[in-house]
């Protein structure tokens, strides 16, 4: 009897583990993208230049620093 529960718990955790490693990555390429739209905005709205190098997007500010703007 008890060990019929032990199994049938440890089938229920698999598979509630099973489930939830789909749903986190059939849901990845929306977070990602959720993730990139806000620095995007964050990097524009705070003076920055939201730029394109290669595969990769990169945000761009100017920064003064002893009266010089330098390229952060």
């Amino acid at each position: 009897m008890t060990l019929n529960l032990a199994r049938s718990a440890f089938v229920i955790v698999v598979l509630a583990a099973v489930g939830a490693s789909v749903f986190r990555v059939s849901t990845a390429p929306e977070r990602v993208r959720d993730r990139r739209d806000t620095a995007r905005s964050v990097c524009i709205g705070s003076g920055g230049q939201w730029l394109q190098v290669g595969n990769d997007e990169i945000c761009q500010k100017d920064e003064l620093v002893d009266g010089q703007v330098k390229k952060i």
